[in-house]
Order: structure tokens, then sequence, then C-alpha cells
């Protein structure tokens, strides 16, 4: 009897094991921005391996003070093992800050925080740009965006889908 139960619990346990853990998909916000330790940020974009992927784009727009802020993750780095495994075909390109980009992080942050209340009002987007696409995939170009803003949290998806470049 004991021996079953115990067959049983590490089958279930296997079972656990074994299933993918469901994908985080939430957005960069403001308070995000303000918290973020520059060093731990992280863009991973998930695309064809044949495209290359010139930075990923931070872009900070405060409705309130009328201002626009752009931050670029165009440093190579390397992948993380916590990103699930890219399918066949596709490979990952992980972004960090370069220096100039992490001032830039870290002057935006005190410029706001002085003449904002909070990060509550900041409108952030994230896109991808893409360097070099090969001609079949102008019209339908496959990408996810990934990013790590804290150790703890971990990775989390901004989004994914098809992109028409013809646009």
């Amino acid at each position: 009897m004991r021996r079953r139960l115990f067959l049983l619990a590490t089958a279930g346990w296997l079972a656990a094991c074994a299933t993918a853990p469901e994908e985080k998909k939430r957005r960069l916000t403001g308070p995000d921005i303000f918290a973020v330790d520059p060093a731990v940020l992280r863009a991973a974009v998930l695309t064809d391996a044949r495209v290359t992927i010139q930075a990923v784009v931070i872009d900070v727009r405060s409705p309130a003070l009328d201002e626009r802020f752009v931050m670029r993750l165009q440093q190579p780095a390397a992948v993380d093992r916590r990103l699930p495994p890219a399918p066949d075909g596709l490979a990952w390109r992980v972004l960090a800050l370069s220096a100039d980009a992490t001032a830039t992080l870290v002057t935006v942050r005190k410029m706001l925080a002085s003449r904002l209340p909070g990060p509550e009002g900041l409108e952030v987007t994230v896109s991808a740009q893409p360097a070099l696409v090969p001609a079949d995939l102008i019209a339908a170009l496959p990408v996810r965006i990934d990013l790590l803003v804290d150790n703890r949290e971990g990775w989390f998806t901004l989004g994914e889908g098809t992109l028409d470049l013809r646009r």
C-alpha cells in the first residue's frame, strides 16, 4: 500500500514537472520604469533565426508634461536559461541597455520624479526594430517580446504576433 501511494505521488509530481509553466503576460508600466535596476533590464525577442534585431525601444510618454523619452536596448546579451527553448527555426535575441542608455534611463527617472507626483500617469510602449529581414518574411514576421525587469519576478511576455513590415 505504501509503495502504491509513493508511486502515485511520484507520478503526480512528474506530471506537474512535465507541464509547461503558463507564460506570464503583462505590460511594462510607469512604476516598472522607476523601479527597474538598469543592470537587470533585458529584452528578449523571439523571431525567425535569420532575422537580425537592431534594438528594442522603450517609449515613455508623459501626457501631463507633454514629453516623450526613448530608450533603446541595443547591447547584445547572453540568452537567459530561464527563457523557454526556441522552437525550430526561431531564435532568441537578447538585448540590454548600453552605458549611454543606462545613463539616459537614470536621468529620465530623476527628471520625471522631480516633475511628477508619481509614475502612474506614464504611458509606456515597447517595440522591436528588426534590422535584416529575409524577403519571404516581410509580410509576416513572427515576433514575441519578453522583458526582464526584476530577477525575482523573472521574464514576462509583453506580446506576440505577426508583423507586416510593408506598412
